[in-house]
């Protein structure tokens, strides 16, 4: 969730879609902001999810945004850094197909 909401962001950020898709947008954030706050609070990272529950005050699909377009451009931005830093944050592998290093196997033996 966390990954389409950043390629959402990005792709608002610049191609700046008229208003009639920011709905779309803020629903997206909002989703994937709420799955931070609760991944945040259950691995116990409790100051982590202030910033989220304020993405998901700002991105709330409820109500019209009263800012000027400037500030919801450093909104969108600033959202766009913190939900990509998310998995490092929280301590998330980034890569969902890392490869893990391969144990040796070493026998001691004795002669």
């Amino acid at each position: 969730m966390t990954l389409i909401a950043t390629a959402t962001l990005a792709a608002a950020i610049l191609f700046h879609f008229p208003s009639d898709f920011r709905m779309g947008l803020c629903v997206i954030v909002s989703l994937a902001a709420a799955a931070v706050v609760v991944r945040s609070f259950f691995t116990g990272k409790f100051m982590w999810t202030l910033p989220f529950l304020g993405v998901l005050g700002v991105f709330t699909p409820f109500h019209q945004p009263q800012f000027s377009q400037l500030v919801i451009s450093i909104f969108d931005m600033a959202t766009l850094a913190l939900l990509a830093a998310s998995p490092i944050i929280l301590g998330k592998s980034t890569g969902a197909f890392m490869l893990k290093p391969a144990k040796e196997n070493v026998a001691i033996t004795r002669p």
